[in-house]
């Protein structure tokens, strides 16, 4: 691999978590407290370098290094190549997995303290991390789905790490083999690039894009392959389907509609796992995929994926409004932000959706660290209080934390604004430009009068309402009203003078105060002047797209529109502003009983709670039958199969047994008696010939006269 220094470099923040994950595996348990320090320190180092990475590439150079991986003796297919490929995406998306990881390492210092798994946990860390950061640096399809897996395994293994638990065992199965499904889909896409255009090579295939052309309704490349001219002519439902093959791996890893179901169960896993996979890891790996194959998707393509990303934001957002577990409000919010993520790669907005993976990444980690916090101090008050009954993640028994977690209550306050998109944080940059965009691709697609594309901003408007009620519902529950749990909420502290450990509380004070506006723009009321829409735009990227004059097209709109873009963010911040009145308004009248006592009670909202049953109907439609089907294929091969065979068996030896018997004492028998009786007459012969004349006269006078008799007779 011809490198360079900045490759090397990023060859090197690759390894470093695989190095800590083996050193962690094989001799946690020796090493001084269990090698926690080391795992820290390793990706302190690693966060250091990505920010080198990111020195030396944003908006300065591109650099990429590749090597032949292996070859196959064909004229017809290309060398396998192997390489790194450091842009603006990638060094953002390494400073984003390195950050949290080490932050969330941090965390987990005082959270995982005294668990019997210690050195373990940060080993998974360590291969979690290496696992994401593949994804990110590597330069093609056939690699990259090797880390994609490798991920998947990864937070088989975290998700489960509580594997005494049968809740966490079923929980990592089932998000095992859900993203098994949507990989499915991945597999068949690259493999059906692959085949078109003969390379797995990112680079390589963006390059055969842009220099190919529609051309009567087919999309014609010509490109040489062992110094040979090819002409490739494909339909735009076979390069659709290609495309949409990649987007199954999106829906899978990033937990879109109908796939999402995973995600909510995969909270059995310890806190800071929830935060590190949601945040900046797994679920952010089918947004970056998208990012990264944008060029290879056609119009049709693109408003199918928007399509299912404005379905999947509101399916996420509604399945909030009634949740009691802590951490199941989180995870469907997750749902429903990357819903909005998916559906701005839908309708053209990359950057906005990249810029929303961003500030998405710092205040959805403050806020699931924050709720392990809160996790770790109800457990802490619950064990004095020796009520080991009582859920320690139900909101219903908490209330009033405010006063007793100041700290806690205001980071999440704060992270808790800029995922509702209060003004000033930078989830209300990231989500204004998504909705900016979005609203400028229905007046592109709406050109010939079909308004139903307006319904996927128009989604999107309604996911603004819903989350910041169901966060301000979220937060009067924790933080209001008096608290609600039989104990003395004194006793959830870490201390009199401390709420929580200091190396719990100082990640999530960093990450909140990272959800400020002001750190992503200038202008923490405009999203288009922040850094980072401008460093990952697609103005950057300098190639042709399979949908390129869609996309153009709705640039141009969005370019034009100044006013509505003003106009949109007012909207969408009096529709936050809303949903948190409306959410004071219905929960300030209800006393702590009421809070403690209630349940989901209408049709709606059993419906919502009930994740719109996704789950029972999955179970009724896929699980159960699949279940049926090898219950009665094991049942047939064991009573049929297995039957005839071992029968059939039995009466094959009784048979041949028989058919044994019958040559020896038959054919045998007969043989034998046809030799004997030969014998006994050569010996009657034998004797005949004994050489006396008196002997022969007597056998000829005995012979005339049998035949004289015989005369007489006849």
């Amino acid at each position: 691999m011809a490198g360079t220094p900045q490759t090397t470099t990023a060859l090197v923040v690759l390894l470093l978590p695989l190095l800590a994950f083996f050193v962690l595996f094989f001799a946690g348990k020796r090493l001084p407290r269990r090698g926690d320090w080391l795992a820290i320190g390793i990706s302190t180092i690693a966060f250091a370098l990505s920010v080198y990475l990111f020195t030396q590439t944003w908006n300065t150079a591109t650099f990429h290094a590749r090597t032949t991986w292996f070859s196959l003796p064909s004229t017809v297919v290309s060398d396998f190549t192997a390489g790194i490929l450091l842009d603006n995406l990638t060094v953002l998306m390494l400073v984003i997995v390195t950050f949290i990881s080490t932050l969330v390492q941090l965390f987990s210092v005082g959270y995982m303290q005294g668990d019997t798994g210690y050195h373990r946990y940060f080993a998974y860390l360590g291969l979690f991390t290496f696992s994401m950061l593949g994804i990110v640096l590597v330069d093609n399809l056939l690699l990259l789905f090797m880390f994609w897996e490798l991920v998947g395994f990864s937070s088989y293994l975290l998700i489960g790490f509580w594997y005494h638990k049968p809740a966490a065992v079923a929980a990592n199965k089932k998000a095992f083999l859900v993203n098994r499904v949507g990989d499915i889909g991945l597999l068949l896409g690259l493999f059906a690039f692959y085949t078109y255009f003969r390379t797995f090579d990112l680079e390589a295939l963006r390059s055969l894009i842009s220099a190919g052309d529609w051309l009567n309704s087919s999309f014609i490349v010509n490109y040489s392959l062992h110094g040979e001219p090819w002409l490739l002519e494909l339909s735009p439902l076979l390069l659709t389907l290609a495309g949409l093959g990649l987007f199954m791996g999106c829906v899978g890893k990033s937990a879109q509609f109908p796939l999402q179901i995973w995600l909510p169960d995969a909270m059995q896993g310890p806190t800071p796992v929830s935060s590190l996979i949601h945040a900046a890891t797994m679920v952010a790996a089918g947004v970056y995929l998208l990012a990264r194959c944008y060029a290879f998707f056609t119009p049709d393509a693109l408003t199918v994926i928007a399509i299912v990303g404005a379905i999947t934001a509101l399916a996420g957002a509604l399945a909030a409004l009634r949740q009691y577990d802590i951490k199941a409000v989180l995870a469907f919010s997750t749902i429903s932000q990357l819903g909005y993520m998916v559906m701005g790669m839908g309708t053209g907005a990359y950057d906005a959706s990249l810029f929303h993976l961003t500030t998405h990444a710092f205040f959805k980690a403050a806020l699931f660290l924050n709720a392990g916090i809160i996790i770790h101090a109800m457990h802490r008050g619950l064990h004095h209080a020796h009520l080991d009954h009582m859920d320690a993640q139900d909101i219903r028994n908490m209330g009033g934390l405010r006063k007793t977690m100041p700290f806690t209550f205001y980071s999440y306050l704060l992270a808790a604004a800029a995922l509702a998109g209060i003004p000033l944080t930078s989830g209300f940059l990231s989500k204004d430009a998504i909705l900016s965009v979005s609203w400028a691709w229905a007046q592109t697609m709406s050109a010939n009068c079909n308004l139903l594309y307006f319904i996927v901003p128009a989604t999107g408007f309604a996911v603004v309402v819903l989350t910041a009620y169901y966060m301000t519902r979220h937060m009067w529950f924790m933080f209001f009203g008096s608290f609600r749990a039989p104990f003395d909420v004194q006793q959830i502290r870490h201390s009199l003078k401390l709420e929580t450990e200091r190396v719990m509380l100082v990640p999530v004070v960093l990450l909140a105060v990272l959800s400020l506006g002001i750190f992503f723009s200038l202008n923490p009321l405009s999203f288009s002047s922040s850094w980072v829409v401008e460093g990952i735009s697609l103005k950057n990227l300098s190639l042709n797209m399979l949908a390129g004059n869609l996309v153009q097209a709705v640039t141009m709109q969005d370019d034009a529109n100044h006013l509505p873009h003003i106009l949109i963010g007012i909207f969408s911040a009096l529709l936050a502003a809303a949903g948190i009145i409306v959410a004071l308004i219905q929960y300030n009248r209800k006393t702590s009983e009421q809070l403690l006592l209630e349940q989901p009670a209408t049709t709606f909202q059993r419906l919502t709670y009930n994740h719109f049953y996704l789950d029972s109907f999955f179970r009724t439609g896929f699980v159960k039958p699949a279940h049926w089907t090898a219950t009665t294929l094991y049942r047939v091969d064991k009573w049929v199969i297995d039957f005839i065979l071992n029968y059939s068996s039995k009466w094959l030896v009784v048979i041949s047994k028989i058919v044994g018997w019958f040559d020896r004492l038959v054919v045998d028998g007969l043989v034998l008696l046809v030799g004997a009786i030969s014998k006994l007459f050569g010996m009657l012969g034998r004797n005949l010939q004994n050489g006396k004349v008196q002997s022969y006269y007597a056998y000829s006078l005995f012979g005339f006269i049998l035949i004289m008799l015989y005369i007489m007779l006849f």
